[in-house]
């Protein structure tokens, strides 16, 4: 059953690029002879003209992190692998997959603006201006929990702190001899092998034992740094070499599952309704909980703060945003299969990353691999996701805040950087009722990821319609996205179960979801949307 299961999925998934994804670059008007913001507006900073698979390995870094993998463990325990597994697929391909793509071809139309600035030009100044504080909120928690989690990460495992220390010299030194012109096929044979062999250096020469503070502290000024340089320098090379991380565990996970005779331990449907979680409603809770395994809205601030000021044809959207929502489609099914063969005795109580390591350790094992070194490769290869997250995250954050004050010049490249990073630089310290600041507010972060892909989503069907191109494959998500995140905000503002904090919060972030939402749809429903200049 098991390799039924992975085999659907590939097999959907690769129609699903084939013919949906033909689909939507015919229906989109994808053209290679207008000229990306890549190459008009390159500045040798943030707009950086680059080959298709390089961007793959950064966009594809970037979206998927560790949510591809904690969503679908949860929701399975939840709801059962049945229903995770058909939102998951289904999710995918004409969600998540029309969302991601949707957010890059704006993006590549607009001068490579991100996605609230091209509904400032689409809706209005107003509806923009709330739709970047609603973003801005949203990374700037984004930073607090991968910056925590990294903290903690290589304060428990200092083999982890100094193989990402390693990943980024290779980077670093990869990137410097592309910009020098050297030939990248050549290169790869050098450097990939060099980035596993941070595994080793690891093992053998493992960080001091330092106070997470003190892990903070670097954590921030790397996010810092990172941010400002020039994204060949480090953004573009890094991710790319962390990407084979992620493509090995992969395949050999993969490859393993195609062996095993494992079968599911967890039942397909545990029920409509739930106590494991609050509120505990399939919808809109499954919807919600698996999050970046089917949709989720960090990717369009992904999609049109970076990846597209990098893309050099307007064809490699298809291959880099819906090919790489599909990929992350294929992790969360992998996911999916490493809670599903463990036993409730190997996953009481433990944590969803340590979950994935036990459960992908089992398929490696059928390759001959050890079961300790396959845990230690799998915790690895997510580890090296959340420093590629959170310096992706900062420097999102500095476009919006240039984007809200129409600021950018050298002077918001620093100061910008360090503006965004004081809130979460000040937060991520503190602590209440003993818990790290952003777990107090943790139920609600799903729900405001869900929010934000449903608003992309409006924007897409806005453009679509000023367009004269028919929006129905654009809208029908749209709508379902709104509905899910807003019905779970309000059922935790109502419920007295929740702290007062975390209703104020979901109230708070109801309310600004809503009215964004509604200027955006008056724009749709009463036919009032035009377009504004394209700027590439």
């Amino acid at each position: 059953m098991l390799q039924v299961i992975l085999l659907l999925s590939v097999l959907f998934f690769v129609f699903a690029y084939r013919f949906y994804g033909k689909f939507l670059a015919s229906r989109c008007r994808s053209d290679d002879s207008r000229p990306t913001p890549a190459c008009t507006h390159a500045d040798g900073v943030d707009y950086v003209p680059t080959r298709a698979s390089i961007v793959f390995g950064h966009h594809f870094s970037s979206i998927a992190g560790a949510g591809p993998i904690v969503g679908p463990i949860f929701a399975a325990q939840y709801f059962g692998w049945g229903p995770t597994w058909l939102w998951i697929l289904i999710g995918s391909i004409f969600v998540g997959g029309v969302h991601d793509y949707g957010s890059t071809l704006m993006s590549l139309r607009f001068a490579g603006r991100t996605v609230s600035e091209i509904t400032r030009s689409l809706v209005g100044k107003k509806t923009a201006q709330f739709f970047r504080i609603f973003l801005l909120l949203t990374l700037m928690y984004v930073i607090i929990v991968f910056a925590d989690l990294t903290a903690g990460t290589f304060r428990t495992e200092p083999a982890v702190a100094t193989a990402s220390g390693w990943f980024v010299v290779a980077a670093v030194i990869f990137g410097w001899l592309l910009r020098k012109g050297m030939k990248f096929g050549p290169l790869l044979l050098v450097f990939v092998p060099l980035t596993f062999a941070g595994l080793a250096v690891g093992n053998f020469f493992p960080a001091p034992v330092l106070d997470k503070n003190l892990w903070l502290a670097v954590v921030m000024v790397y996010a810092l740094v990172a941010a400002v340089l020039p994204v060949d320098m480090l953004l573009q090379p890094r991710d790319f070499l962390s990407s084979t991380f992620l493509f090995a565990m992969l395949i050999l996970g993969v490859g393993g599952m195609l062996l095993t005779g494992a079968s599911f331990q967890i039942p397909a449907f545990e029920g409509f309704i739930t106590d494991k979680v609050n509120p505990g409603y399939i919808a809109p809770m499954l919807f919600i909980t698996v999050a970046c395994g089917a949709c989720s809205g960090f990717h369009s601030l992904v999609a049109s703060g970076t990846t597209s000021k990098q893309l050099k044809r307007e064809s490699d959207a298809q291959r880099v945003a819906y090919g790489g929502m599909l990929l992350e489609g294929v992790l969360a099914v992998f996911a999916l299969a490493t809670v599903a063969i463990l036993s409730g005795a190997d996953i009481e109580g433990e944590n969803p990353v340590a979950i994935f390591a036990s459960g992908a350790s089992v398929f490696f094992a059928h390759l001959g691999i050890p079961a300790d070194l396959g845990v230690e490769f799998a915790a690895l290869t997510v580890s090296t996701f959340l420093l590629t997250t959170l310096d992706t995250c900062t420097r999102l954050s500095r476009f919006l805040l240039e984007e809200f004050f129409d600021w950018r010049d050298q002077t918001s490249r620093y100061l910008g950087t360090v503006l965004v990073l004081i809130p979460p630089a000040a937060l991520v310290f503190q602590t209440f009722n003993g818990q790290p600041a952003w777990q107090a507010i943790w139920p609600m972060f799903g729900s405001t990821n869900q929010l934000m892909a449903a608003l992309a989503l409006v924007t897409f069907v806005v453009y679509l319609k000023a367009k004269g191109i028919r929006y129905t494959f654009a809208l029908i998500p749209a709508l379902f996205m709104l509905v899910m995140p807003l019905l779970a905000m309000g059922l935790m503002a109502l419920d007295p179960a929740q702290s007062g904090l975390l209703r104020l919060l979901s109230l708070g972030m109801l309310l600004l979801g809503v009215f964004v939402a509604a200027m955006s749809l008056n724009f749709v429903t009463r036919g009032q949307a035009e377009l504004a200049r394209e700027d590439v």
